[in-house]
């Protein structure tokens, strides 16, 4: 891998000061002494299937750090007359405005593109709470059937090794593989340390039953960080819509609360039945679903 490129610029949203419920008092706070990374396909995964454990950290200040694989643009554009590449950038600033508003802080990042190998990424860090940060590599969502080679680019780059041009990003846009994916992400975990990686689950039940993308971050994540001394946490996806509400009316009003923010970015989040089972919902899995 060649080395680390360094390109910075500021990105400065201002927004009104957040109140946050008071069921924030709820969340049982996250260990001191953890660094967490969290490696998801969209934006929004790590708020609908991690969530309420990934506030633990958030709230208390703890470094976090979410990588997001794709850019999330799914048929938009294709399936309507809407801009594809300005809705991935509103799924972008949701996220951003959704950690600010469960941080307590003004939604004012710092951006900055590290340049890894031949996958470039977008690094956005929170002003006001710099421990926090979000990482978007902006490959094409497996919902697109503009990308190199049609849909499914990230199940055809881990399973046939296809070679898929970033959909958002910086320019350049090389076309990568499977394993500049990894690599990207073993450089990001080297730079961050995290003690703890969080991914959606790698081998879901019913493979039919959950989205490829979140399975293959998955398996990306876990490729990565082969070798390293981390602990592996895994949370179901949609597998988890028909399984019982399990979480408390105060963790389940935090998570709609936190969402909403998102939401008011993502026309296509709008509405839907599923987003309500979800943010009843959070299953993790135990740690021997990163097998093969």
């Amino acid at each position: 891998m060649t080395g680390v490129v360094v390109c910075v610029l500021v990105l400065t949203v201002f927004t009104v000061c957040p109140v946050l419920p008071w069921t924030m008092r709820q969340v049982v706070a996250a260990e001191r002494a953890d660094r967490f990374v969290q490696v998801v396909a969209h934006a929004d995964d790590d708020l609908l299937f991690m969530s309420p454990d990934l506030f633990g950290a958030v709230l208390g200040g703890r470094v976090t750090t979410t990588i997001y694989l794709t850019a999330g643009e799914g048929p938009t554009g294709w399936e309507d007359d809407r801009d594809p590449r300005e809705y991935a950038g509103d799924r972008q600033a949701g996220i951003r405005a959704a950690y600010a508003y469960l941080a307590g802080v003004r939604d004012v990042w710092r951006t900055r593109i590290l340049q890894l190998g031949r996958l470039p990424v977008r690094v956005d860090t929170l002003a006001a709470s710099p421990r926090i940060r979000l990482v978007f590599a902006g490959l094409p969502d497996g919902g697109d059937p503009r990308a190199d080679g049609g849909r499914d680019a990230l199940q055809r780059m881990w399973e046939r090794g296809a070679c898929v041009r970033r959909f958002t990003g910086p320019c350049p846009h090389p076309c990568v593989r499977r394993e500049d994916v990894v690599a990207t992400l073993r450089a990001l975990y080297d730079r961050y340390r995290p003690t703890v990686l969080r991914t959606l689950d790698p081998n879901p039940q019913d493979w039919h039953g959950d989205h490829t993308d979140h399975t293959i971050s998955a398996k990306f994540a876990a490729e990565a960080a082969r070798g390293m001394k981390l602990k592996m946490l895994a949370y179901r996806g949609y597998t988890m819509t028909g399984w019982p509400a399990n979480l408390s009316w105060q963790a389940s009003r935090l998570k709609e609360a936190v969402f909403q923010v998102y939401r008011r970015h993502d026309y296509r989040a709008a509405s839907g039945w599923r987003y309500a089972a979800w943010l009843k919902r959070m299953y993790p899995i135990r740690p021997e679903a990163f097998g093969p």
